[in-house]
């Protein structure tokens, strides 16, 4: 076996040790449970037309609809993102790792596989793992042109990755482009000899990308049903997620145009399923009224810019890359020539700015986070060891008067680190989760599976459903017997309404407005907490009363169930 098949085979070793470990010795789960509605969409629970995932791509929602129709036992979802996470970390690995020995190889990849594996093999978000297969396909690519080796296997694979970055979450795959393309342009001569190569090498993954965007947008904006729900949900992500359209900032303006204060009460609650009343005309004129106190835009603001420092400097308590990245930066200012030092400091301008972007936004959060800072790191490190900076520097003089010695204490390291994350997550096996590799049922299962089993049609409270498995058994257990898991009820609110495919088996009962339902049928209820019912008693008699009464009919495992009648 020559050093190169070792090197793979080392690799790959020494990943899947910390990925089984992680997987069957761990604590797997949703970093968020938008992934689970998602996975629940795809194995069919929500109804047939299981392939709009609404924030995954068109195309990956029907390949996992063929998977799970040719073998309906496996989570599909779920395991196309750990395999896919598991591949870009051996990719990378391969890729930083070129040209070194076994034992560096070993070194580099063990550390490698510590930085990634809480949010890569434990801890799955789609977003987080968009940007991460973004950043192995343009590791890839990136490489074949600093190292002069472009091969069409390697395009194909690169391609791949890219492909399903995008297809994870186009957004999040797009955050390593201002990386990539700074990079790139830092390689010597580049206008000159490498842009035509780097044309040719990005040209099929480009293609790919252009797919992709073209086959959502067919699906989700020339569909008109999709079209619809597209853009309703655009104005209550502003809303929701980035804290605009505030009753209280336009109170007169929205009064006037027919809003109450219970309409935003509800909205603030994610209760929005009245599809007559909360229609998109009616989202366009909040939109409008509330356009001029949008605190989402990008702006220069003394409180934004103190705040972004505040996030960037707390950003070590949810993972080692942005130490990683500043003990980079240091290293290249010290050690490096101008050209490095000039790459670092751009790169770690692109670091604050969409950190800025970002915090403008309202959208701080780790599983976005992460994406910036890996980028950061690992093209700038790719491009050290491709262009060979590393070799003029003291460092590396160190290392290779005593190669032997660092290589015998890379090893060491190496194998004491994974013996001692594999001894810590099988005592987590041992003592949290009683030697089960699926944990105990999610809280919400008997809730949700108790509600399924009852006569009747139920109008759902996002609290009693949207628990971190969403009424799932666990996180292996979501395939294809979720099939019209919840063919007896819908949500009131909660992203996925009112979408075709959210008011799916509503409509399949008759049901095309789920909260005015409650007052027209009598076998039809709700289910959830006491102020929410309160704040849709006053709704509905605002909207459709007055003499609209309620009362408490029944318990589903401590969740209330209410009837309204007039």
């Amino acid at each position: 076996m020559n050093h190169k098949k070792k090197r793979y085979l080392s690799i790959t070793l020494i990943s899947l040790v910390f990925f089984l470990a992680c997987v069957l010795l761990g604590r797997l789960k949703y970093s968020t449970n938008d992934d689970t509605i998602m996975n629940l969409i795809s194995a069919g629970a929500f109804g047939g037309e299981s392939q709009y995932l609404v924030y995954n791509n068109i195309i990956f929602g029907y390949i996992l609809k063929v998977l799970y129709t040719v073998i309906p036992g496996v989570n599909w979802y779920l395991w196309s993102y750990l395999i896919f996470n598991l591949l870009s970390v051996i990719a990378i690995s391969a890729v930083i790792t070129e040209g070194f020995s076994l034992s560096v190889t070993a070194f580099v990849t063990t550390a490698l596989n510590m930085i990634f594996a809480y949010d890569f093999y434990t801890e799955i978000q789609f977003t987080q793992s968009s940007s991460f297969y973004a950043i192995a396909g343009g590791i890839i690519l990136f490489s074949m042109i600093i190292r002069k080796k472009r091969n069409i296997p390697g395009i194909i694979v690169a391609t791949i990755f890219v492909s399903m970055g995008v297809m994870a979450r186009a957004a999040g795959a797009g955050i390593v482009l201002p990386f990539l393309g700074t990079a790139c342009l830092f390689i010597p001569c580049f206008f000159k000899k490498e842009l035509k190569n780097a044309l040719i090498t990005f040209a099929l993954p480009l293609a790919a990308v252009v797919i992709c965007l073209l086959a959502n947008f067919y699906a989700y904006y020339v569909n008109p049903d999709w079209k619809y729900f597209s853009e309703w949900n655009n104005i209550m992500v502003e809303k929701c997620d980035h804290g605009n359209y505030n009753f209280n900032w336009d109170k007169e303006a929205y009064l006037e145009a027919g809003f109450t204060e219970t309409d935003f009460q509800l909205l603030d609650m994610w209760v929005w399923n009245d599809t007559e009343y909360f229609n998109l005309d009616k989202l366009r004129t909040m939109q409008e009224i509330g356009e001029g106190t949008r605190k989402d835009k990008l702006r220069l603001d003394p409180e934004v810019f103190k705040y972004t420092f505040q996030k960037l400097a707390e950003s070590p308590r949810y993972g080692a890359s942005p130490v990683v990245f500043v003990l980079l930066v240091l290293t290249s200012l010290i050690f490096f020539k101008k050209r490095y030092k000039l790459l670092v400091l751009i790169q770690t301008l692109w670091v604050f700015v969409l950190y800025y972007v970002l915090t403008c936004s309202k959208r701080i959060m780790w599983r976005v986070e992460s994406g910036i800072w890996l980028s950061a790191i690992l093209f700038t490190v790719l491009f050290i060891i491709g262009t060979r900076a590393y070799k003029d520097s003291a460092l590396y003089k160190l290392y290779d008067r005593f190669r032997k010695g660092f290589a015998i204490a890379a090893l060491a390291v190496s194998v004491i680190a994974v013996a001692v994350f594999g001894c810590g997550q099988f005592s987590y096996f041992i003592n949290e989760k009683n030697g089960h590799i699926a944990e105990e049922p999610d809280p919400t299962y008997e809730k949700v599976k108790a509600i399924t089993e009852r006569e009747g049609f139920y109008i759902v409270d996002v609290d009693t459903t949207y628990g971190d498995l969403c009424g799932a058994r666990n996180i292996f257990d979501i395939d294809r017997k979720y099939l019209d898991y919840y063919e007896n009820f819908c949500q009131i609110g909660g992203w996925i309404q009112p979408s075709p495919i959210g008011l799916y088996h509503a409509n399949l009962n008759d049901i095309d407005n789920p909260i005015k339902s409650l007052i027209e049928r009598d076998d039809v209820f709700y289910v959830g907490g006491g102020e929410r019912a309160g704040y849709l008693y006053v709704f509905l008699n605002e909207k459709y009363g007055p003499g609209i009464n309620m009362e408490m009919v029944d318990e589903v495992c401590g969740a209330p169930v209410w009837r309204y009648f007039r």
